[in-house]
């Protein structure tokens, strides 16, 4: 998703605004105000949202740039089995994506800091492409789709809590955004 659409979905959220709203163009001085406040809001957060790192090599360094000027406290990989991290021609895709894997874990102990990497489940619920992202993993959330309106999020795997535990959430379609029940 380009960072232009993940900005419009954070704002709508705080905003509370329709993202047809934002598309279209606010209508009335309330909306204006809340739009004006998230952004402002947003704008304090430092959040950075690049869409054009493509592999390993580049978020490194990029993450090690932005730790150095000023600290890192969390990076989401949005997903693991698009960034490419060359092996050479022998190797194999699976390698490839257990490479990424372990390398997004050790860039977040180095950095301290927080790293989401998200991945596509096969099936039989299992990381595809490489089972080493599951392994690389300090906890794993699965979103479950239960049907167009609510998704089940599960732990089934964490070295540091508890396993098991789930909730559900709706899908609010206005802002693109989730709430708990």
């Amino acid at each position: 998703m380009p960072a232009s659409q993940i900005l419009d979905r954070l704002i709508a959220k705080q905003a509370n605004v329709s993202l047809r709203t934002l598309a279209e163009g606010v209508r009335n001085e309330g909306e204006l105000r809340r739009v004006g406040t998230a952004i402002t809001s947003l704008a304090r957060t430092g959040l950075v949202v690049r869409d054009d790192l493509y592999d390993l090599a580049s978020i490194c360094a990029t993450a090690r740039a932005m730790a150095k000027s000023g600290g890192i406290k969390a990076i989401v990989v949005d997903y693991i089995q698009l960034v490419r991290h060359d092996l050479g021609k022998d190797s194999t895709r699976e390698r490839e994506v257990a490479e990424v894997s372990r390398g997004l874990r050790l860039l977040a102990m180095e950095l301290k800091c927080v790293l989401f990497a998200i991945t596509q489940l096969n099936e039989s619920g299992k990381a595809r492409e490489s089972r080493a992202i599951g392994q690389d993993a300090t906890a794993v959330l699965v979103v479950k789709v239960e049907d167009e309106e609510y998704r089940e999020i599960s732990i089934p795997i964490q070295r540091n809590g508890p396993c098991g535990v789930k909730t559900s959430l709706r899908f609010n379609g206005r802002t693109a955004s989730f709430v708990t029940e």
